[in-house]
């Protein structure tokens, strides 16, 4: 069972938070009102698609991400060098971020339909995240904060599983990916208009993200932005597209305007030091030969993969006097991770049911050690891989095209994943397997055949109310 915290709790454990300056400068923070969250999540963005995280790409192109906004965000705050989410597609990944859990413990796994395992929900589905989850948007707003989603939902169209169902006060943004059709714009659970084959939709978004933040400036807020870019279709607005660099490119940089246009508008209204700002992206980049599409470099594979590519993602924390500015921290960070901290500094009370991800602020706050123990890599119910500090063992899988033979890869000398040295430490591969088991015994794994005992299900339309 999850632990429950409340802020005084928090604030009677402060010593749990000395290993940061950070925790310190919460626990003198003058403000009176409880502190703003903006949590902005892009979709299918890569680890080396932003300037601050470039590193020059030996493949032909490699052009420097033009980011500015989100440079200076990171100016300002933390870059994390090793954020990795829970899935290398969309759904499960979502679910992941809201819920603190893998996706097998919340439906996402090999069991989810009889003889099918879930991947990507698509407009014909009749399932979502059951309405019975508690998402982070239910721990804000039954501590009294203003909550808004605006952008891709992707966790169940259905009007059972939509985001205003699921915790947030109002929804503005499309129930999918935006290459999936028909594609409805909706506000809160009505449709407002269909949408053409290739949207705009990153400037209606920020410009709905700016409005729910200018008129909750009063009150505490949660605003989850989540971005349909830079997902594919790839179009910019006329007069963005600069010839000399690739429209994935200009994708990029319409991102970083409307983080700018976030920046600006916090700053206008007095907000900017009483927001946490969190920037990350749902999974890796979807890579194609002969595309000048997403990068994942250094890292090997991007988008539906199990390589650390698909999975590994930037993720930037700013909140000005309170973390660190212009850090790099290296420690392990996962999605699941967000639920359990923001609840830790926020003083939210956690959900009632069992959740994965550790509350690590320190971690956030000083790059000191995250006390989760690993990380599960699951697709479609299959347990693929897992990792434990620098050392990572993939399964072999036959049902992968081309399939993968599997091995142990040191991630810090060898992020591509090229070299198995499996035989060279065999302790690390015993340590692991056991760590598998572990987790196979708990959420199951179509791989192996392995029910979970611990996996809850997913909502169904004809069942929801």
């Amino acid at each position: 069972m999850a632990m429950k915290t409340n802020r005084r709790n928090l604030l009677v454990g402060a010593a749990g938070l000395a290993a940061g300056a950070a925790g310190a400068n919460w626990l003198r923070r003058a403000s009176p009102k409880p502190a703003n969250v903006v949590l902005i999540v892009t979709d299918d963005q890569g680890y080396n698609d932003l300037g601050c995280y470039f590193d020059a790409n030996p493949t032909p192109g490699g052009a420097r991400p033009h980011t500015p906004h989100l440079d200076r965000l990171a100016k300002t705050g933390v870059r994390f060098s090793d954020y990795c989410v829970t899935s290398s597609v969309c759904t499960p990944s979502r679910a992941s971020l809201l819920t603190g859990c893998y996706p097998p413990r919340v439906g996402f796994g090999a069991t989810a339909f009889p003889g099918t395992q879930v991947g990507v929900l698509t407009p014909t589905s009749d399932s979502g995240l059951h309405p019975d989850e508690e998402t982070l948007a239910d721990l804000f707003r039954r501590a009294g904060y203003a909550t808004g989603c605006v952008g891709k939902w992707h966790l169940g169209h259905r009007p059972a599983f939509l985001p205003t169902r699921q915790g947030f006060d109002g929804f503005y943004g499309i129930p999918y990916s935006n290459n999936q059709r028909p594609l409805p714009l909706m506000r809160d659970e009505e449709i407002i208009r269909r949408l053409p084959e290739e949207p705009l939709l990153t400037r209606p978004f920020t410009q709905a993200a700016v409005t729910f933040i200018t008129r909750h400036q009063e009150r505490p807020f949660f605003l989850y932005l989540a971005h349909s870019a830079p997902h594919t279709p790839w179009r910019v607005p006329e007069g963005r597209r600069d010839k000399s660099r690739s429209l994935y490119a200009d994708v990029i940089r319409e991102i970083d305007w409307s983080v700018g246009q976030l920046l600006e508008t916090l700053e206008r209204l007095g907000l900017r030091e009483d927001t946490l700002i969190v920037f990350g992206s749902d999974n890796g980049p979807w890579v194609h030969a002969g595309l000048d599409s997403g990068s994942a470099w250094p890292y090997r594979g991007g988008k539906a993969q199990t390589w650390e590519g698909g999975f590994r993602t930037p993720l930037l924390a700013s909140w000005p006097t309170i973390l660190p500015s212009g850090a790099v921290h290296h420690q392990p960070v996962a999605s699941i991770d967000l639920l359990p901290t923001l609840a830790q500094i926020m003083g939210l009370d956690l959900p009632n049911k069992p959740i994965d991800g550790a509350a690590c602020w320190n971690t956030f706050a000083a790059d000191a050690p995250n006390p989760r123990e690993g990380l599960a890599y699951y697709a479609r119910g299959r347990l693929e891989a897992v990792r434990i500090g620098r050392w990572k063992l993939v399964f072999k899988n036959t049902q992968r095209a081309p399939a993968i033979s599997g091995g142990l890869f040191n991630l810090q000398a060898d992020p591509a994943e090229r070299t198995d040295v499996s035989a060279q430490h065999p302790e690390r591969v015993t340590q692991l397997r056991r760590y598998a088991e572990r987790t196979r015994t708990e959420l199951g794994d179509a791989l192996t055949g392995v029910t979970g005992l611990s996996c809850r299900p997913l909502g169904y339309a004809a069942a929801a109310v």
